[in-house]
């Protein structure tokens, strides 16, 4: 829930449109930025100031976003040996830096703005789909963020766009920008070529000894023992905690009573809702519904069809006029009311279907009502839980000691590879846990590090116990394996001399079919190829070398399956035209417009940390990051 949190607000909690410019500050940097502010702030820009609290929480956020996309544990030292802090504090110093010229230029949000775009927000929407209060407070209390913070920090991410989007809106593009791209992107290319095996290369010597052992020496990660890792891990999710709670009936009533919105099946209405600018046409058309006439005799004229007037199966919440709600939920099934004012005008509406509702019974949902406040209950047991393992780790008790403190249970993981395998090669029987090999292969022996969060908001804890290094076998006892390697690297250098020689006997003028002829092999010819394009005869590298060749002229590359080379010569260039595909080329140019937004954007921000100066607290940031 928190990395879902995370994809719909912004500012601290997820600077989600702020994302738009993350590429500018990486060309930009803040390399020179160093000029040390002198207070309890990280980052200063102008007015603004970025506490530390706040840097913390981004930088962390940021970490866990490596860890996963490198499915590699990244704790706070490793990140800032990464420059993650200063792509970070890049990050903060253009919302800072945008928040002091929104208010210089006095831009604002109005509270309906914001509660809307809260409303709209999927991640407190509850199970019928829209905004619903209790979810919205779980949310809130699981992110550990109060509804004042939230609120204010989406009122920051709206007034920063008003600025953003007036900047990077109607970015020219030139068309002659578009077609040059164009044709870059679509030109194919048609190659002869010839392929070579790795027999080709010819008849290998016996290698020496001398040969063997520098293989030997020189490539120990193929001939060595597997490093393997011990480790134990201490994991606590709600759905292991919800199996051990206990609601009993009455506790259930309980709740049933205080929810019973979301479980009763609600009214639903069905009705046309016909506006009017005028309150004298409404009243015309409630009148002529009234005499029997058919909606679409009543439409006729008004520029709308039915489905435009349609509202289908509304409860009385999804109707945001209170006054149409009224109207709709007080009429009987074919009844026409009067003119109703409603914010944009005159409205009519007749009623086309009714729906009663249907009260949900006790003993119906009983069992789902357990098993959803069971999963409340562990959710907050488990953050109480964290709380009590991240104070005894760090009054320095053994992840052992506390397992036992807290009737837990640690796993214990004896030898077992990057691949999760035991030395009599059977699969070690792990949790499924994010990244917790790449985890445990990151740590030294008994180094302590953060908890890891998992997806159902659970977390656990490891602690590698012993690190069996990897080591290099005997060459008596991985021979044979040495002499295969030293064969296919011997067999892969003649074959890349070969090609070599006859690439450049073609391009010094001799004919493909000469060539050819000498391997009693035909000269092929190939399809039409792309730039991207790869296959089991053309790899990606030899597909680039061919564009990168005049016509006419030879090149060699890898095939794309097994040990084979290609000796290809450029037969023919197909250069597209534009004005003959005008919907990709306008397709493109939308895209290279909205990368020239980007580019405003991060100019705009880049100067504006320029205008303002912007400092770092050196030691604040050594501090939070505990270097």
């Amino acid at each position: 829930m928190l990395d879902s949190l995370r994809k719909n607000v912004s500012g601290f909690v997820g600077m989600v449109f702020i994302g738009l410019i993350a590429m500018s500050f990486a060309v930009w940097g803040i390399a020179d930025i160093f000029t040390g502010a002198g207070n309890d702030s990280v980052l200063e820009v102008g007015d603004q100031e970025i506490s530390g609290s706040r840097f913390q929480i981004e930088y962390q956020r940021r970490l866990e976003e490596l860890s996963r996309q490198t499915g590699s544990y990244i704790g706070p030292a490793e990140g800032r040996r990464f420059g993650v802090d200063r792509q970070v504090l890049g990050r903060l110093a253009g919302v800072a830096a945008l928040d002091q010229k929104t208010e210089e230029l006095d831009l604002r949000v109005p509270d309906e703005t914001v509660a809307q775009e809260i409303f709209d927000d999927p991640a407190f929407q509850g199970p019928f789909g829209r905004f619903d209060r209790q979810t919205f407070e779980t949310v809130l209390v699981q992110n550990r963020i109060s509804e004042q913070e939230l609120i204010e920090d989406r009122r920051g991410f709206l007034t920063r766009k008003q600025l953003l989007d007036a900047v990077s809106a109607h970015a020219p593009v030139p068309d002659v920008m578009a077609e040059a791209v164009y044709g870059y992107r679509n030109e194919r290319r048609v190659a002869e070529y010839l392929v070579l095996t790795p027999d080709m290369a010819g008849d290998l010597p016996e290698p020496t000894e001398e040969e063997l052992a520098e293989l030997h020496e020189g490539a120990p990660q193929a001939f060595s023992t597997p490093e393997r890792r011990s480790f134990e891990v201490l994991v606590v999710r709600p759905e292991l905690l919800a199996e051990t709670i206990a609601i009993s009936d009455e506790e259930a009533r309980q709740a049933f009573e205080e929810r019973r919105s979301e479980y009763d099946t609600p009214e639903t209405r069905s009705f046309y809702q016909i506006p009017f600018a005028k309150a004298e046409d409404a009243a015309k058309a409630a009148e002529r519904l009234r005499a029997g006439e058919s909606i679409e005799a009543v439409l006729e004229g008004t520029g709308q069809s039915v489905e435009d007037v349609t509202q289908t199966n509304m409860t009385r919440r999804d109707i945001l006029s209170g006054t149409v709600a009224d109207a709709a939920f007080s009429l009987e099934e074919g009844a026409v009311s009067e003119p109703v004012e409603t914010p944009l005008g005159s409205a009519v509406i007749q009623v086309t279907s009714v729906k009663p509702g249907n009260p949900a019974e006790f003993e119906e949902i009983k069992d789902e009502l357990k098993r959803n406040l069971a999963g409340e209950t562990a959710a907050q047991d488990v953050y109480d839980i964290y709380n009590r393992v991240e104070d005894e780790r760090a009054a320095g008790t053994p992840l052992s000691e506390i397992a036992n403190m807290l009737g837990l249970r640690l796993r214990d993981f004896e030898k077992v590879t990057r691949d999760g395998t035991l030395p009599d090669g059977s699969k070690a029987d792990l949790p499924d846990l994010p990244q917790l090999l790449a985890t445990a292969f990151t740590l030294g022996e008994d180094e302590e590090i953060d908890p890891v969060e998992t997806e159902d908001d659970g977390y656990y804890w490891i602690n590698v116990t012993a690190v069996e290094k990897p080591a290099l076998k005997p060459l008596d006892e991985v021979r044979d394996e040495v002499v295969a390697e030293w064969e296919d690297a011997t067999r892969r250098a003649e074959l890349t001399a070969l090609a070599e020689t006859l690439v450049a006997r073609g391009n010094d003028g001799e004919s493909f079919e000469a060539i050819s002829g000498e391997f009693d092999k035909a000269v092929l010819t190939s399809p039409a190829l792309g730039r991207n394009a790869s296959s089991d005869t053309f790899s990606r590298a030899a597909v680039a070398n061919l564009f990168g060749t005049p016509e006419g002229k030879f090149t060699s590359g890898a095939a794309g399956y097994g040990d084979s080379l290609v000796v290809m010569r450029v037969k023919e260039v197909r250069r597209p035209d534009p004005a003959a595909n005008e919907e990709e080329v306008a397709s493109l140019n939308q895209t290279l417009k909205e990368t020239v937004e980007d580019d405003l954007v991060g100019t705009l921000v880049n100067a504006l940390q320029q205008e303002y100066g912007v400092s770092v607290n050196q030691a604040m940031l050594d501090r939070v990051i505990g270097n």
